[in-house]
């Protein structure tokens, strides 16, 4: 498969760690008719060991957060939205860290479309914005507390959604579980999110490209 690839190189800051890996952006994955296939793009998935948690359709505000425990893969199903990488949120005021100067310095902001797939390595921070939506909060499509699709049948549940707004689907590698960390969480001990293994299989490319070229040993020294 042919298409553009963007890496992000996103350095730590005093509060977040970041990676060493870059943020990989792939452009225009997954479209038919000009739209998201959600069953080809849980398929593909699945087929490189990436498994969806969530689909999720976000509100006016989230708070920026990482992962320490695994890597991220997230596709825009329907857009436009919002996303904010690299930065710790100060304050608690949802108004003033979303859209106000409360970030540290060095945030890169992207404005999503469909098709967008983001491949995140754990410790980067992210936070993913609607100011246009009707709720203020993201909204799981997919129950199972975003962490798995709550259905016997979660290709059909997934297959059968009716999406809107600003969405996007979520997976990891099999066997991992993300876990929410802000700001502040792994100061003094960054190395530990760094070191996070890298999967065997991209989960757009599989065994070539994607991560297997960017995120190899020589590329993250």
């Amino acid at each position: 498969m042919s298409m553009q690839i963007i890496p992000y190189d996103i350095k730590p800051t005093k509060l977040i760690p970041n990676s060493p890996r870059p943020l990989l952006l792939y452009k225009g994955c997954f479209l038919r008719n000009g739209k998201v296939d959600l069953t080809l793009a849980f398929d593909i998935f699945k087929a490189n060991g990436w498994d969806t948690q969530w689909v999720t359709t976000y509100g006016h505000y989230q708070r920026s957060h990482y992962h320490s425990t695994t890597h991220e893969a997230m596709v825009v199903v329907s857009g436009p939205g919002k996303i904010r990488w690299g930065t710790a949120d100060f304050g608690g005021d949802p108004q003033e860290h979303t859209y106000g100067d409360s970030s540290e310095d060095g945030a890169l902001y992207y404005d999503v479309n469909p098709g967008d797939i983001f491949v995140i390595p754990a410790g980067v921070a992210h936070k993913s914005y609607d100011p246009s939506a009707p709720s203020p909060d993201p909204i799981s499509l997919t129950g199972g507390g975003a962490h798995k699709v709550a259905s016997d049948d979660p290709r059909r549940f997934v297959k059968e959604l009716d999406v809107s707004g600003f969405t996007m689907m979520g997976a990891y590698p099999r066997g991992m579980s993300w876990e929410w960390s802000e700001g502040g969480a792994h100061v003094g001990r960054f190395e530990s999110v760094w070191n996070v293994p890298t999967p065997d299989l991209d989960p757009f490319f599989g065994a070539t490209g994607g991560i297997n070229e960017y995120w190899n040993s020589e590329s993250t020294q």
